[in-house]
C-alpha cells in the first residue's frame, strides 16, 4: 500500500487525511474535516477561476460538507457561482464479463446558470472508479459547454482518472484539471481505496446506506432552491 502526496498537500492537509481515514473519527467531526478539505480546495483554485463563472457539480453525499467548503473557498474570487446536485444510486458490474458499474442518476437539482458557466468543477469526496463522475458529467456536458472541467477530490485511486478519461471525446478531456491531495493504489476485498477516505463515505457521514443518503436533501440545495423560488440571489451567487 502505497499513498503519493500532491505539491496541494499542506501539512495541515495532510493531518486532515490521516483523520478522515481513521476509523474512530466519527460523523460530525468527519463533515467538518470534508468541509475544511472542500475549504482547502476552493483555495487552491482561486488564481484559475478568478472573475469567471463557475459550476459545481455534486453528489448529495458531498453537498453540504465538501461542496459548501468549496464554495466558502472561493468567496471574492469568482463573478458567480451555480449548483448542479445530483442523487446517483450505484450497481456494480462484474469484471469477469466485461460488465462496468453503472450509477444512473435518481433525483437531480440543477440551477439554469450552469448552463452558460465558464467553468466546471466536478466534485467528489473520493474518485474511484469514476462511474459517478463520468455519468454526471456526461449529463451536464450536454447542456453546457466549459471552457475548463475542473475534477476535484480530497483522495484519487490510481486509476480513477485513465478510467474516466476513455469515457470522453479528447475535445472534452483536453479541458480536463484535476486537483487533488493524495494518490492511493491500493482497494480492500469491499472495493474501498485504501488509505483513502476511510472507508464507505456514506456511512462514514452517517447515512445506512445509498438509499438512505437519496432520501436526504441538502441542506445547501434547500436554501439555494428557496432563495432560487424568491426571486433573490442564491448563497454565493454572485460570489
Amino acid at each position: 500500500m502505497s499513498r503519493t502526496l500532491t505539491e496541494l498537500a499542506t501539512a495541515s492537509i495532510q493531518s486532515l487525511l490521516d483523520r478522515l481515514a481513521a476509523p474512530a473519527t466519527p460523523p460530525a467531526e468527519y463533515k467538518h474535516i470534508m468541509y475544511q478539505l472542500g475549504f482547502e480546495h476552493g483555495k487552491a483554485l482561486r488564481d484559475k477561476l478568478e472573475g469567471k463563472s463557475v459550476g459545481i457539480a455534486c453528489t448529495v453525499e458531498d453537498a453540504d460538507f465538501l461542496v459548501q467548503g468549496i464554495i466558502e473557498g472561493l468567496r471574492g474570487s469568482v463573478s458567480s457561482i451555480s449548483v448542479a446536485c445530483f442523487w446517483n444510486k450505484r450497481f456494480p458490474g462484474d469484471e469477469t464479463r466485461n460488465i462496468p458499474d453503472t450509477a444512473p442518476i435518481q433525483r437531480k437539482y440543477s440551477e439554469p446558470t450552469i448552463k452558460s458557466v465558464d467553468s466546471l468543477i466536478v466534485a467528489k469526496s473520493i474518485i474511484s472508479g469514476a462511474c459517478v463522475v463520468k455519468t454526471n458529467l456526461t449529463h451536464l456536458i450536454r447542456e453546457s459547454n466549459p471552457s475548463m472541467i475542473y475534477v476535484v477530490a480530497p483522495v484519487m485511486f490510481t486509476d480513477a482518472k485513465s478510467n474516466l478519461e476513455k469515457e470522453f471525446a479528447s475535445d472534452i478531456t483536453r479541458r480536463f484539471a484535476y486537483y487533488y491531495f493524495a494518490r492511493d493504489d491500493q482497494k480492500s476485498a469491499d472495493n474501498n481505496v485504501i488509505p483513502g477516505i476511510g472507508g464507505n463515505v456514506y456511512q462514514r457521514l452517517g447515512f445506512e446506506d445509498q438509499d438512505d443518503k437519496n432520501h436526504y436533501t441538502p441542506e445547501l440545495v434547500i436554501n439555494r432552491r428557496r432563495d432560487l423560488s424568491s426571486g433573490k440571489s442564491t448563497p454565493l451567487s454572485h460570489a
